[in-house]
C-alpha cells in the first residue's frame, strides 16, 4: 500500500517537471496546438491540460518544438524557473511564492532538440497563482533563451467553475 502511494506521488512530482522519472518518454499530443511566433528556430504551445473534474484547479500543458533545421543544445534551468507565466487577475499563492523564491533555483537541465523535437512540462498553474474565484483568465508562457532571445507562447483562456 505505502509503494502505491509513493509511486503516485512521484508520478505527480514528474508530471509538474520537478522530477524525472526513468519512465519511457511520453508522447506529446500536438493536434490541434496553437504556437507563439517562433525565435531563433523554437516555438512555444500552451494549452490547459486535461481536467478529472470541473472543480479541478488548472494545469497548464507547456510544449517546446524545435521549428528549425538545426539540432537545439540548451542549458536551462528547472522548468519552473525557465518558465514565466503571466496570468491575467491572479496574484501567485503563498505556495507559489515559496515555490519561486530565487535561491531554490538550484537545477540545470541540459535539453536537446533535433528538428522537429518536442519537450512538454505541466505546470501546475492553479497552485502558483490564485485562481480559485469563477471566471476565465488570460494565460501566457515566455521563455528567456540562453542567447538572450525571448520565446513567447499563444495566449489561451483558462476558466474555472469552482464546482466539485
Amino acid at each position: 500500500m505505502a509503494i502505491n502511494a509513493f509511486r503516485r506521488f512521484v508520478t505527480f512530482l514528474a508530471k509538474m517537471g520537478l522530477i524525472v522519472r526513468d519512465d519511457s518518454p511520453r508522447v506529446i499530443d500536438m493536434t490541434g496546438r496553437e504556437w507563439g511566433e517562433p525565435a531563433d528556430g523554437l516555438a512555444l504551445s500552451i494549452r490547459e491540460g486535461k481536467k478529472d473534474d470541473p472543480g479541478q484547479l488548472p494545469v497548464l500543458s507547456v510544449v517546446m518544438r524545435n521549428a528549425g533545421p538545426e539540432r537545439k543544445a540548451l542549458t536551462i534551468p528547472g522548468w519552473l524557473f525557465f518558465y514565466e507565466i503571466t496570468v491575467s487577475n491572479a496574484q501567485p499563492t503563498a505556495y507559489g511564492r515559496e515555490l519561486m523564491k530565487p535561491e531554490r533555483r538550484t537545477e540545470r537541465i541540459e535539453l536537446t532538440l533535433g528538428p522537429g523535437d518536442a519537450t512538454e512540462t505541466d505546470l501546475p498553474i492553479g497552485l502558483l497563482y490564485e485562481m480559485r474565484a469563477r471566471g476565465t483568465y488570460r494565460v501566457r508562457v515566455s521563455c528567456h533563451l540562453p542567447d538572450g532571445v525571448t520565446l513567447r507562447s499563444n495566449e489561451i483562456a483558462v476558466g474555472y467553475s469552482g464546482v466539485s
